[in-house]
This record gives structure tokens, sequence and C-alpha cells, in this order.
């Protein structure tokens, strides 16, 4: 009773918000990758996206209904930059908020060489609990990164598998990449080697890339869609069906009666 009495004294922590997929979204920002008209694209690419009845549809599809979704920008090995905090996304409402923060980016300034080594690392720890991070104020069945590349990076290729194999062995589910601009094809080629990995709900890791044109938010649509998807159908899989729960939980009941008789 002493211990009620004291714990109930104590603060609360907040409990974490539970949806399908915990979405990290990490673009390359360095000066040989994007300049400021692909960059306002770009953001344009993912407002559309999670604006489209598509992607929306994919989101609600989860056994929560529910996503949460960061973007993180990268550049040399020292920086990482958050541009949007986790946030929720269960409609077309909460789409439209993500999109206006997007739009709303300016391209940061950073120097140097593209560091993805690195920032697979920093993106690792920002899923939180799951990852062996700080909690973010989420929980998920499927943890997925989604890079946005326009540019390849220089330097030997050890660190960064080495990077690769420890997030998803950390916990990460799903490592996609997008390749952007006129070296999409040497880009994809990087990412799709050195980068990518992983599997959720089915869905093994995949590498796309894209001219920087009117056809780019297609192209973005349709990578955010297939990682979504992936993880409802994870989420579907690991969250027991309302009939499941309520026959636990009748069991466990009836356990507790049958203890408590002479």
């Amino acid at each position: 009773m002493l211990l009620g009495i004291a714990a109930a004294g104590l603060p609360t922590r907040a409990a974490a918000e539970n949806v399908d997929t915990e979405l990290l979204l990490l673009v390359d920002v360095t000066p040989r990758g994007l300049n400021a008209s692909e960059f306002d694209q770009v953001m344009e690419g993912y407002a559309s996206a999670f604006t489209s009845s598509q992607v929306i549809d994919s989101i609600q599809s989860g056994a929560y209904g529910q996503i949460a979704v960061s973007l993180m920008f990268y550049g040399n090995a020292s920086t990482q930059i958050v541009g949007i905090p986790w946030m929720m996304i269960g409609n077309a409402t909460e789409a439209a908020t993500f999109a206006a923060l997007a739009r709303a980016l300016n391209q940061p300034a950073v120097g140097g060489t593209p560091a993805i080594g690195p920032a697979l690392t920093v993106a690792t720890l920002s899923f939180g609990t799951e990852t062996g991070g700080a909690g973010n104020g989420f929980e998920s069945s499927a943890q997925i990164i989604e890079v946005a590349a326009a540019s390849v990076p220089v330097g030997g290729t050890a660190a960064v598998t080495a990077a690769r194999d420890a997030a998803l062995a950390s916990g990460v589910d799903l490592i996609n990449s997008i390749a952007l601009g006129n070296r999409s094809a040497a880009i994809e080629a990087y990412y799709a080697t050195n980068v990518i990995g992983g599997e959720a709900g089915g869905v093994v890791a995949t590498s796309n890339s894209s001219a920087i044109n009117g056809g780019l938010a297609g192209i973005i649509a349709s990578q955010m869609n297939g990682g979504v998807s992936a993880g409802a159908t994870e989420s579907l899989s690991a969250v027991p069906e309302p009939s499941s729960l309520l026959g636990l939980l009748s069991g466990l009941a009836l356990l507790l009666v049958r203890r408590r008789q002479p």
C-alpha cells in the first residue's frame, strides 16, 4: 500500500502512440547533389506523395491506421539535420500539415561530400526504443528508412555497409533508396549494392531512380506507398485481432477467478 501511495505521487510519463510504421525520410543535401530549385521540387514531391489518396489509403490500411514520419537531411559525416520532427499522419488533415511543413523547408547549407554511413547511424537511433535510442513518442511494428540520394559518396564502402548492417541488426526493418538527378543510374547502383536492405511485410528493399522533373512526384509517391504498405502488412500480422485479444483477456480473467476461489 505504501508503495502504491508513493508511486501515485510520482510524475507520469506519457505513453507512446501506437502507429503501424515509423518512416524516416533521409535526404541528401550536399552541394554535389541538389541545387535550390531541385531541392524545392523534391520537397514538393514528398508533399504531393503524402497527400495522395493512394498513400493515405495505404496508411489507413494498417492495424492502427496511422504512421509516424520524420524528415532528416544529411551531408558530410558530422551533418545530420532534422527538417521535420516525428509527427503522426493518419488522415488527410494530418497529411496536409506534413505537406505544408515540407513545402516551407529551406535547403540547409552543407559543405563536404555525402556521408551516408553516419546518416544511417543517426537515423537508426531516431526511431527510439525499438532500435536502441531514446523514445520519440511513437511505437511501431515496422521501422523504415527511405533515402533520397542525389550524389555518389566517395571513399571506401566498408563503413557504409557496416552502418547498413548495424541498422538492420538494431531493428530497422527496411532501407529503401531513390536516386535523383542526371547521375541517377550511378547513384542507384551504389545504393543498391551498399545501402538498401531488409524486409517488411514480405517486401524486400528496393532502389529506384528518377530525373528531377514533372514525373518526380509520381516516383516518390510510388516509393512511399510501397514502404507504407509493407509497414501496414507487418503491423496487421503483429497486432492481435480484436476477437483473439478478447479471448486472451477472458482466459486471464477466468484464471484469476479460479485462483481466488478457496
